[in-house]
């Protein structure tokens, strides 16, 4: 299954589930209408297609980033937000690559060493940077050492999945809060006013700081 087919199966999916509850009750509410006889006249039907709710909601918010990143951003017009988390996203994936590439090297090159056979000892091997690669020699490495290395590179890929994962997680939450508040009223009935102050004192230390001034007429 290529992308492009892959991406429409998700927007078709996406679809299906967000329109199932309106189908339903569409569905239970032709049930409870009496038959009439139709006349010769044409019914033009006034439903149109709404790939979401017409109605701004949080949980096809939360949905929709959680089936494609940055689409329940789209959806609450937060468009400056989804570059952001694709560049998270893409930092984290890439310091899963990088330790886990080191790592599985390592644990490799101290398993062979371990057989004791020197003609199939891993020497080096390398790493993709996005400017490039390097190539990482391991003759100067202890077996002791390459143990260490191992695990301090496999704790270090978790720690990238775990953050990965989070970056994910705040994905769907910053989407979910942002529907809630999507309609929240910010008029000039209430402002919000922030003065520095500064009062000299004789014999004691002066104080200074923040005066914050909700206003609501």
């Amino acid at each position: 299954m290529n992308f492009n087919t892959l991406y429409n199966f998700i927007l078709k999916l996406l679809a299906f589930v967000l329109l199932l509850p309106a189908l339903s009750k569409q569905l239970a509410a032709q049930d409870t209408i009496p038959d009439k006889v139709a006349d010769s006249s044409i019914v033009k039907s006034k439903s149109t297609f709404h790939l979401f709710p017409e109605e701004h909601s949080p949980k096809a918010a939360g949905l929709a980033s959680a089936i494609i990143p940055g689409l329940g951003q789209a959806y609450n017009k937060k468009y400056w937000k989804i570059p952001i988390i694709y560049a998270g996203l893409a930092t984290a994936g890439y310091f899963i690559y990088y330790n886990y590439t080191i790592y599985s090297n390592f644990q490799e090159a101290y398993r062979l060493r371990g057989d004791g056979d020197t003609a199939t000892n891993l020497s080096s091997f390398d790493v993709w940077y996005i400017t490039g690669t390097e190539t990482i020699y391991l003759d100067g490495y202890e077996s002791s050492q390459l143990s260490e290395l191992s695990n301090i590179y496999r704790r270090n890929g978790d720690l990238s999945v775990i953050i990965s994962a989070g970056i994910y997680a705040l994905n769907i939450i910053d989407a979910v809060v942002d529907a809630h508040l999507f309609e929240f009223d910010v008029s000039d009935d209430l402002s919000l006013h922030v003065q520095p102050f500064y009062s000299p004192a004789f014999r004691n230390p002066a104080k200074g700081g923040l005066v914050l001034t909700l206003t609501m007429k």
